[in-house]
């Protein structure tokens, strides 16, 4: 056989033993975090990470985004993307063993086609940025292999060292774990310029490779910096346990995550401690023997052909590296685990590389195959009860937990709902399976504390809002129960429909209307120019009196300024006569997601305290007092606005006014050319579409 039929053989086998997941994956629902991406894919420039989260590049959104153009913007194709990395680590596997010795190039590939059934889920339901993060990973060592073989022949590399940087730094910015890999073949490359004399000559030597890391990661690190909720993926102490805590917990059962990376067990799905799947004994006897005394065959033969100067004896070495600081570094990050496979995951490349090369150099291609074909039919047998479990598991179920969304979409589009609050998974699924047609936000992010969501200024902003509720998921957001508690609360009408899994609400009315008057006697703060502000006492009741008291169905506070808003705790009372007070609402740090109140005309938790609606029911006002409670924070206040009652009955005036297809720009030249500060959503409107983005 030609050497050029043997990537295309090799493939050609991946793609035959793959078939049969891939197909049970094309009827699973895509979960939130592969939503996430699709999504990504239609707005490819859109966020430098992964949406909703400090870390994660765009990379895949970038592979998938020419297939949603070429074909459909849909679940299929991306899981096509998904496929199609998995095959990818194929040629790489290839590469690694050719970089060592020819011959173990195909055997390698082959192995690759068969891998370990971890392998073989993430080649079909992969958690996103780890099949990219593996393909990158590998491309380094490739590259340095390459660029190390030029700079010992004397020749100058700077075109293949300056991709290398480009691809550790997208490796990077993809997965943090892939720095273990790039910090043994940054080593690789120093070695390399060993021959030069100076210092000074090598760095120059290796300058191209150098500089580009740095930009080529820096959306990674720049974001990390300003959120150090960026290295949590890393992050070796936290408030769950501290770092001795956590390591005595895992050390001692690190042996679990490298017998499920070799074959002995496999999860359901990525990940899962509580859905896996043993290998037959002799099928897991076989993987833990054949690639444990190959590694130690290919360490003994590495050292001694690295003694004598071979080439091929040194990059084993780099690959054993590889290998030994990914298992090293496993333990630390307080989110490993020994269900934690996939941060063993850029070990298993060059593992495979490593048990072809050591049959080959040991006794021939003839054995390697031997070794190959044992480990592959060991891998297909506990793939195959993989595929069987699939074929069974009930996707709605533990650890899928992918409700039917279905019947709450349909119940969506009956009634005119465009947006909609829903938890983390069920927000992203209902906006990527409906093509946006349903743009769904988590309220507040429940992975990342205040860090940006994609879609919450979107809903938040919108008329045609409702609130999805999948009690069978577990989330922050409240249970339909206590959400309906709430609800009351808060007073006013809404709509409740039990849509399979979920309980959508929906047909929101206030118990005021949308007509205002700014306060005058609050200065600046009543003025009707939200650009305006006021900067009370951080301490003691700051009161605005009416110039006569008045029936009011409501009163709504605005903080509008970026930097200082209403205060995070305080009590607002109201008085009929200007001299005894009533309290009429009470906010306390902490406790925002517990205050439901009417914001734009639904029900919102407010949480960046930039409007305070609080309904007075028709009660007859003349002073209005702002007291913080146990608070020295700095707070503004840009306007308050009056509900007088009686003016117009309660629905009145929360109907859209704004064509609801103009873009952020369009809406804040629309809002500013024709001020409507007689309506409060249009401050709140205003203040969402000056935010940058």
């Amino acid at each position: 056989m030609t050497r050029r039929w043997e990537l295309p053989l090799a493939l050609g086998v991946g793609v035959l033993v793959r078939v049969p997941l891939w197909t049970e994956a094309l009827r699973t629902p895509v979960d939130g975090d592969t939503a996430i991406i699709g999504l990504m894919a239609r707005h490819p420039l859109r966020s430098a990470t992964m949406w909703g989260q400090p870390y994660g590049s765009p990379v895949e959104a970038w592979i998938a985004a020419p297939l949603f153009v070429l074909l459909h913007p849909d679940a299929a194709t991306l899981r096509l993307a998904y496929f199609l990395l998995g095959l990818a680590l194929i040629p790489t596997a290839y590469a690694l063993a050719r970089a060592l010795d020819p011959r173990a190039a195909l055997p390698a590939a082959v192995l690759m086609a068969c891998p370990s059934p971890y392998f073989m889920l993430l080649g079909s339901l992969p958690p996103p940025m780890y099949p990219a993060a593996l393909v990158l990973g590998a491309a380094v060592l490739v590259l340095a292999f390459r660029a190390g073989e030029r700079l010992r022949a004397g020749e100058r590399a700077r075109g293949v060292l300056a991709t290398w940087g480009l691809v550790a730094g997208l490796a990077v910015w993809t997965h943090l774990m892939t720095a273990t890999v790039i910090a043994a073949a940054a080593w690789w490359l120093w070695r390399s310029t060993a021959g030069e004399r100076s210092l000074r000559v090598r760095a120059s030597a290796l300058a191209p490779a150098a500089g580009v890391p740095a930009p080529a990661s820096a959306p990674c690190w720049t974001r990390a910096m300003a959120d150090p909720q960026g290295f949590e993926v890393v992050s070796v102490s936290g408030r769950r346990a501290g770092f001795l805590e956590h390591l005595a917990s895992v050390a001692p059962r690190v042996h679990e995550a490298v017998g499920g990376l070799l074959g002995t067990h496999v999860p359901l799905v990525a990940d899962a401690p509580d859905h896996v799947i043993a290998a037959p004994a002799i099928a897991a006897a076989v993987s833990v023997l054949a690639y444990g005394i190959a590694l130690v065959l290919a360490g003994r033969r590495a050292a001694r052909a690295a003694r004598s100067g071979d080439e091929a004896g040194r990059r084993a070495l780099l690959l054993l590296a590889v290998a030994g600081l990914v298992l090293l570094a496993f333990p630390f990050p307080l989110r490993a685990s020994a269900a934690s496979i996939r941060f063993l995951t850029p070990a298993y490349l060059p593992v495979v590389a490593l048990v072809t090369w050591a049959a080959v150099a040991a006794a021939g291609s003839r054995r390697a195959w031997t070794v190959v074909l044992v480990l592959a039919a060991a891998h297909l047998v506990t793939s195959k009860r993989l595929l069987a479990a699939w074929h069974l598991a009930d996707r709605a179920a533990p650890p899928y937990l992918l409700v039917d969304l279905g019947a709450v979409r349909a119940q969506m589009e009956a009634h005119a709902v465009r947006h909609a609050y829903a938890s983390y998974g069920p927000a992203y699924r209902l906006t990527f399976d409906s093509g946006e047609r349903i743009v769904a936000s988590q309220p507040w992010n429940e992975r990342f504390l205040h860090y940006p969501l994609p879609y919450l200024d979107e809903v938040a902003f919108a008329k045609d809002v409702g609130w999805v509720l999948t009690p069978g998921i577990a989330s922050d957001l409240p249970a339909p129960r206590t959400f309906e508690e709430q609800l009351s609360r808060a007073g006013g009408q809404w709509r409740r429909t039990i849509a399979g899994d979920a309980t959508l609400y929906d047909g929101f009315v206030p118990p005021f209307a949308a007509t205002v008057e700014p306060l005058p006697s609050a200065g600046a703060a009543g003025d009707g120019d939200p650009a305006t502000l006021v900067r009370p006492p951080v301490s003691g009741a700051t009161t605005f009196s009416l110039a006569s008291p008045r029936a009011l169905e409501a009163v709504t506070l605005i903080a509008a300024a970026a930097d200082v808003r209403l205060p995070r705790s305080m009590d607002v009372s109201v008085s009929a006569d200007g001299v005894g007070f009533e309290v009429v609402a009470e906010r306390r740090r902490r406790g925002e997601r517990e205050d439901l109140r009417w914001v734009n005309g639904h029900p919102q938790y407010v949480l960046d305290h930039d409007l305070i609606a609080i309904v007075l029911g028709g009660r007859t006002v003349a002073a209005i007092r702002i007291e913080p409670v146990q608070s020295t924070d700095a707070w503004s206040l840009s306007e308050v606005l009056l509900h007088p009652a009686g003016r117009a009955g309660a629905a009145a005036g929360w109907d859209e006014w704004l064509d609801p297809h103009l873009s952020w720009p369009e809406r804040r030249r629309a809002l500013e050319s024709h001020p409507r500060r007689d309506r409060e959503d249009w401050y709140y409107r205003w203040m969402l579409a000056r935010r940058p983005r």
